[in-house]
């Protein structure tokens, strides 16, 4: 009947009215919570320059900010699968920048959280610098990148997030921490305070390198075998070097003797670290040798094997040189450079 037809005509138009409200709805929803990161450096005490090391700058949590940082992120449906898929839209590392105006660290374009998923994110920093070279293999699961020291002073580091997508972790930046991952060294030189060194004696180192090492190696930050939400970081570094020089440096920087309060004096500018590629120093492929001249000693050249000690990521190995009349001894100091605070083996090879 006419009447029927009428009511189902209304009946039809108000279905077509919701449907078109929900439509309007859904386009105005946000996609979901977007993931954002927090980047903060490990070791926050030590901030240094060396003129060796062309300009080399330890990093902070404020100096990391002014170089971006690459981050390779998956997830999954459960903790530590090996397959999973991609957070971001490329398979290359994602670039993450600090906005000052901000203050967040931002990159484009956003990811989101899946809910209630298993994530894990892998990061280095910086994002590309002249002494190391990313792999196009690097992925989540292992990074793999070639570093040269005389190509460059990159203070290389990396960092490793696990987590599930919970309402506590969504609602928070990811909290990328940030190690070391090369080895720090330094050298420094003085008297000896014994009664064989006239009081007041003073010199001056005039120029000093370093050879026997070696300069060149292969670092891959995964995981153990099946076990993909641990850290591992593994250095390949075998071309062993005795011909070239390494940190060379010259210029003139008077020491006398060490006591209180005169300490050594630091051969390089600044407070002198220089970067080294992890590595089993003197005695493993041949001796690491230290050289140096001074004012009055004219063009000798003072030959100094270094003890053999273990050079390890994130550590500072402090070399002084102690002069007397009649031989130099080797003094070594050695420091973390920060606390490692994830679950993270080291393998030199």
């Amino acid at each position: 009947s006419r009447l029927k037809k009428m009511v189902f005509r209304k009946i039809v138009l108000w279905i077509l009215a919701v449907v078109a409200l929900s439509a309007c709805t859904k386009h105005s929803v946000e996609p979901g919570v977007s993931i954002s990161f927090a980047s903060v450096a490990q070791d926050a005490s030590v901030s240094t320059r060396s003129g060796a090391g062309e300009n080399v700058v330890l990093s902070t949590t404020e100096s990391m900010r002014s170089k971006p940082f690459g981050i390779y992120g998956l997830y999954s449906d459960n903790p530590g699968d090996e397959n999973g898929t991609n957070v971001f839209l490329s398979t290359n590392a994602q670039a993450v920048s600090y906005n000052a105006s901000s203050a967040k660290w931002e990159y484009d374009p956003l990811a989101y959280w899946s809910i209630n998923k298993f994530y894990r994110f892998r990061a280095y920093h910086p994002y590309n610098g002249t002494a190391f070279n990313v792999l196009n293999s690097s992925s989540v699961d292992l990074i793999s990148i070639d570093y040269k020291i005389a190509s460059g002073s990159d203070d290389l580091m990396f960092a490793f997030w696990t987590g599930q997508a919970n309402e506590s972790v969504i609602t928070n930046n990811v909290p990328m921490q940030f190690f070391h991952a090369l080895s720090g060294i330094t050298f420094s030189v003085g008297m000896k305070n014994s009664e064989d060194v006239p009081d007041g004696y003073q010199d001056a180192v005039t120029s000093f390198w370093v050879s026997g090492i070696i300069p060149n190696g292969t670092v891959l930050y995964t995981h153990p075998d099946g076990r993909f939400n641990e850290a591992q970081m593994i250095w390949i570094a075998e071309n062993y070097d005795s011909s070239t020089k390494y940190y060379q440096w010259t210029g003139s920087k008077t020491f006398g003797k060490i006591n209180n309060p005169n300490p050594a004096v630091s051969i390089f500018d600044g407070s002198s670290v220089v970067f080294a590629i992890p590595q089993s120093s003197s005695g493993a492929k041949g001796p690491t040798k230290a050289y140096f001249t001074t004012q009055n000693g004219g063009n000798a050249v003072n030959e100094i094997t270094l003890p053999a000690v273990k050079w390890e990521p994130g550590v500072i190995y402090s070399y002084c040189f102690v002069i007397s009349q009649s031989k130099i001894e080797v003094e070594i100091t050695i420091k973390d450079w920060e606390p490692v605070e994830i679950n993270q083996d080291i393998h030199i090879i």
